[in-house]
C-alpha cells in the first residue's frame, strides 16, 4: 500500500481476545507525542470484549482504522495482514498487552534521521512489566545497537543476546515488506530479524521507552497455546522446535539478497551464535527422535507469540 502524505509512522495492532490489557495498550499508542501517525487494528475474530474496546477507541480517535475479521486465521496471518494495511514509511507492531512510553515513535523517528540511511530498524531500551503493570526487570540492552557494517556481525550480536524484544521496534516499512514476513514457525521473531539484519543495520534509542508485559496468559507460557497461535483450527504440533529454529534462521539467510561470501559468513554465524550456545535444546530434540523421554523444558521463546491473548 502506498504511503499517505503526512503520515510518517503506522502502529499496527494485531489482536485476538485481548480485552484484559488492550485499553491500556491503545491508550499508550494514542498518547504518542507525534501527530503524524496512524493506528491500524486488525481484530482476528475476537469473541470477548475486544471489538467494543476497539470501536470505542476508533470513535474517539480519527487516526484509528479498525478492521475486524469473522474468523481467527492465526497470529502469523494477523501480523502480516496488519502490515499490509500500513500506509506510512515506518511501521511498528504493537502487542495488545505491551505499553509504549509517549516518546517511543518520536525518538525512533529521530534516530532514523540521525543514523546510517541504510538503517532498517530502530528500537528503544526495554523494561519488563508484570500483569499489574509494575516494572520487574531492566533488560541488559544498553549495548544492543546492532549497527555493525556486515550482516553476519549484526546477526551475531542480537542472536547471542536472544534479543527478541527488538522485533517491536520501528521498522522501515519497505524493508520489512521485502522479507518473507512472519513465518508459521516457532522463533518467527528471530527469523524475521535475521532477514532484516541481512538488509541493513539497526539502531538503538538509549532511553527506556518500551514496557513489555509478561504474564501467565501468554501463549509462550502454554505449549499448546503456541500451536493455537499459528493454527487455531488445525491439529498440528511443532516437532523438534529447537532444531527447526536453527533451520529457519538458515532459510532466512539464504532467502536474503547477499553476496555468496557474505551468505556463507551468515550461515556460519547461525551455529556459532545461536545453535551451539543453546546446545541443550537441539540435544533434547535428538533425545525425542531417539524415543528418550525428555525432562520438562520450555519451548523457545517467541516474542511474536509471547503475549498470549493479544493476536
Amino acid at each position: 500500500m502506498a504511503a499517505t502524505s503526512g503520515i510518517r509512522a503506522t502502529v499496527g495492532v494485531p489482536v485476538f481476545n485481548g480485552e484484559r490489557y488492550l485499553a491500556q495498550a491503545l491508550a499508550s499508542v494514542r498518547e504518542q507525542d507525534v501527530a503524524d501517525l496512524e493506528i491500524v487494528i486488525s481484530d482476528n475474530g475476537s469473541t470477548d470484549g475486544t471489538e467494543e474496546i476497539c470501536r470505542d477507541a476508533a470513535r474517539a480517535d480519527q487516526r484509528i482504522r479498525y478492521h475486524r475479521h469473522d474468523a481467527n486465521r492465526g497470529g502469523a496471518w494477523n501480523f502480516n495482514h496488519v502490515l499490509s494495511l500500513a500506509r506510512a514509511p515506518y511501521f511498528t507492531w504493537a502487542a495488545a498487552d505491551d505499553i509504549r512510553r509517549p516518546a517511543f515513535v518520536r525518538r525512533c523517528l529521530e534516530a532514523f534521521a540521525e543514523s546510517d540511511p541504510a538503517t532498517v530498524l530502530v528500537y528503544p531500551r526495554t523494561q519488563i512489566i508484570d500483569a499489574q503493570g509494575q516494572i520487574t526487570e531492566d533488560l541488559n540492552d544498553a549495548g544492543l545497537g546492532c549497527d555493525e557494517p556486515r550482516p553476519h556481525q549484526r546477526m551475531a550480536h542480537f542472536l547471542r543476546a536472544q534479543a527478541a524484544h527488538i522485533f517491536y521496534g520501528l521498522h522501515r516499512t519497505d524493508a520489512l515488506r521485502s522479507t518473507r514476513g512472519i513465518r508459521r514457525t516457532v522463533g518467527n521473531d528471530m527469523v524475521i530479524l535475521t532477514e532484516l539484519a541481512c538488509r541493513g543495520p539497526f539502531a538503538l534509542v538509549p532511553e527506556q521507552l518500551f514496557w513489555q508485559r509478561r504474564h501467565s496468559e501468554q501463549f509462550s507460557a502454554r505449549r499448546e497455546g503456541q500451536v493455537a497461535w499459528h493454527a487455531p483450527d488445525a491439529a498440528v504440533r511443532f516437532a523438534f522446535p529447537h532444531t527447526k529454529v536453527s533451520w529457519e534462521l538458515c532459510a532466512a539467510v539464504t532467502s536474503s539478497p547477499l553476496t555468496a561470501a557474505e551468505r556463507a559468513r551468515c550461515l556460519a554465524t547461525v551455529p556459532i551464535a545461536w545453535t551451539l550456545p543453546r546446545w541443550r535444546g537441539p540435544a533434547s530434540d535428538v533425545r525425542t527422535a531417539l524415543g528418550v523421554r525428555p525432562r520438562t523444558a520450555a519451548a523457545p521463546r517467541d516474542a511474536a507469540q509471547a503475549h498470549g491473548a493479544a493476536r
